[in-house]
């Protein structure tokens, strides 16, 4: 999809801090700024480069500061609030911004100065930590002009802050060896601190000078959610070159030294590999609709290479947040099934069965030989449901026998017991946690007070269960997987239908939290094998529409709740009181549209079926306009639950993204059976 914007964006600095675009690796690296080229968080960088995939990130080059000389005019393109307050405003000079993942010049940023114009493409090489930027300036008018840019580094890990007076005057450029071909135009850089280098190649002229501190920005949208508000960087050299009547400027920066010192030739080689991977991943997709396909491009940026296991996993979401278990097996059905990515997909799931603990899946894992953290319900059981699910999309039957002990370990521990309380009760359900356990998706805890503590017996978990039992008869044919099976679903039914609000209780915990009017109920809809009757499916659909539906997301508590919280903004404890508490989630909305759509299968009613299809066709349009808003292109973590119209946390989230493209898949795929 394309996505333009223009001057009525960014009337303001502010204005044109609100939206980004995020361009990743496939390392857990990445590049975002925003839509005028500013960093509105300290978490923002040209290039964030993953040291170790796909955790261990470090923040290399947070921007490249440009200035235009026209004659004996200087003219500022970059865009950035600085603590001083005196601020660089280059999106004065910026007339449009444009981003399309079908596009391989895109993103780019297209400057009028002066009857001169800079149009800046940028890409990211996939596998690599190296972002490639190509500046186009033509003036017609054959005046002198120049083009200075300059990188503004950092050097520091994601995690870390700035610390201005840190020791930056051993951060010297030195010039590369050509191997003795001097008569090459291009030369390649490299500048070196501790352990770390950057690798620049590029056609203009190179100038150093000794290392100095560019000045404290200012980050809005940090201070927004109570972080730290203000980061410095540095510079040690200036590129420039002059421009008659028309020239292109390449600049590559990396994190390894490019085979070639010929820009230009490094430039259109990446564009290529960009093109063809693209059009691959499409094809195998197979998506016809423009937002299916732009959502297939949108998910592949969570998937990544992990080096601790020599596999595959899937980043939760950027710029915060790792790899983990339970978002891992909620993303990977829309990031690696339904794409057809099935040697991803096997991958993924053999690097989590490695790590299979007292029937357990890790939904961290840390790095630098910590043990790994198992405090999730959920994760194991939906690791079941992707594994047949896995089956299903790609027909690989015989890693049946490669996985089916793995299973019967998790299935094991869940019927006898294992850690955090997780235990199956008498009457076949499953209960899990106690104290300060945090084991279902939400999670939060602030100091010794948990906002939705959800112990007991949660809605979902059990949904998981039952579903992941059924499995287990259809892999294994034992009667004894049919029959407790059989026993969940008729506790279930009779214990989890809420009759006075129609619909399914949250948690059987025999506390007020069990009436709660939440999103969770709709994934006892949407597994493999579910257990309410039909008449029952159409009621909990229309209390979730009711009482939780938005545009963008499911609401996690219904709004007439006296613990709904409005608002998701301030510091961290005042947050994560409304993470669960209201605030709209986006990936419950895929499964609430894949509800729809079985139930829609289902319809006796053909008048009943074509308008579930009209209001899935109007929500998908909608949905279209919010890949436009935060991260352009990508759909976020959070947003406000009372009424949302920005997005909140992480600004680019995977189980946001690929839980919408499932329910984006089955809608074309019900619509194709119609045909």
């Amino acid at each position: 999809m394309r996505f333009e914007f223009d001057k009525k964006n960014w009337t303001t600095i502010v204005e044109g801090e609100k939206d980004c675009y995020l361009l990743a690796n496939g390392l857990g690296g990445y590049s975002s700024l925003s839509v005028i080229g500013a960093a509105a968080r300290g978490d923002q960088a040209l290039l964030m480069s993953a040291q170790k995939a796909p955790n261990v990130r470090m923040h290399l080059v947070t921007n490249v500061f440009e200035k235009l000389v026209v004659g004996d005019q200087e003219h500022i393109l970059t865009s950035q609030r600085m603590r001083s307050g005196t601020d660089y405003e280059g999106f004065q000079y910026l007339e449009k911004f444009v981003y399309d993942d079908f596009d391989v010049n895109a993103p780019a940023w297209t400057f009028c100065v002066d009857g001169v114009t800079v149009t800046k493409h940028m890409l990211m090489v996939h596998d690599e930590n190296t972002v490639a930027v190509k500046y186009e300036v033509e003036d017609a008018a054959g005046r002198d002009v120049t083009l200075e840019l300059t990188p503004l580094l950092r050097f520091t890990s994601k995690k870390e802050d700035f610390d201005a007076a840190r020791n930056i005057d051993e951060y010297h450029v030195k010039t590369c060896d050509t191997g003795g071909n001097t008569a090459l135009p291009d030369r390649s850089y490299c500048i070196a601190g501790g352990d770390l280098q950057l690798y620049i190649t590029t056609n203009a002229n190179l100038q150093t000078y000794q290392p100095r501190l560019f000045g404290e920005m200012y980050f809005s949208q940090d201070e927004r959610d109570g972080r730290v508000a203000y980061g410095d960087a540095f510079s040690s050299c200036t590129l420039n070159e002059q421009i008659h009547t028309q020239n292109d400027i390449y600049v590559i920066l990396g994190t390894k030294r490019c085979e070639d010192s010929d820009a230009k030739k490094l430039y259109e080689q990446f564009e290529r590999q960009n093109r063809d991977r693209k059009e691959q991943l499409l094809a195998q997709a197979g998506l016809s609709s423009e937002l299916g396909r732009q959502l297939v491009l949108s998910a592949d940026a969570y998937v990544v290479r992990r080096e601790s296991t020599n596999g595959m996993s899937i980043i939760a979401g950027y710029p915060f947040f790792e790899d983990w278990g339970r978002d891992t097996m909620i993303s990977l059905a829309g990031a690696a099934m339904i794409t057809g990515r099935f040697e991803e997909c096997k991958s993924i799931l053999r690097t989590f069965a490695k790590y299979v603990k007292n029937g357990l899946l890790p939904n961290l894992f840390p790095e630098g030989g910590e043990i790994p953290r198992y405090n999730s319900a959920d994760a194991p059981l939906l690791f079941v449901n992707a594994v047949y699910e896995y089956m299903e999309y790609s027909g690989d039957k015989a890693f049946r026998e490669e996985i089916l002990p793995v299973l019967e370990q998790i299935i094991n521990a869940y019927k006898n017991g294992t850690d955090f309380h997780i235990k199956m009760d008498s009457d076949g359900l499953i209960m899990a946690g106690a104290d300060l356990e945090q084991l279902t998706w939400m999670d939060v805890r602030v100091g010794d007070f948990l906002p939705t503590p959800r112990h007991g017996k949660p809605v979902e978990i059990n949904a998981y269960w039952y579903s992941a039992l059924m499995i287990m008869y259809e892999l294994t044919q034992e009667a004894a997987y049919r029959d407790l099976a059989a026993q969940v679903k008729a506790s279930f039914q009779e214990k989890f239908w809420n009759e006075s609000e129609q619909c399914l209780k949250d948690v059987l915990s025999g506390k007020s939290d069990e009436d709660q009017i939440r999103c969770n109920q709709i994934w006892a809809l949407t597994m493999p094998f579910t257990m309410l009757p039909v008449e029952k499916e159409i009621l909990v659909i229309k209390k979730v529409r009711d009482e939780l539906y938005t545009t963008v997301g499911l609401r996690t508590l219904a709004k007439d709740d006296p613990d709904f919280h409005s608002i998701y903004i301030g510091p961290m404890e005042e947050r994560d009181r409304a993470y669960h508490q209201g605030t709209v989630w986006a990936f419950p909305l895929g499964a609430y549209y894949r509800a729809c759509i079985r139930y829609a299968g289902k319809c006796a009613d053909t008048s009943g079926k074509e308008r579930i299809m009209a209001e899935l066709a109007q929500g998908f349009e909608a949905l279209a306009d919010w890949l436009r808003e935060g991260c352009v292109g990508q759909i976020a973590e959070i947003y406000d639950g009372g009424t949302p119209t920005v997005s909140r946390g992480c600004f680019a989230q995977a189980w946001s993204v690929t839980e919408l493209l499932r329910g984006v898949y089955d809608y074309e795929k019900a619509k194709m059976n119609e045909m």
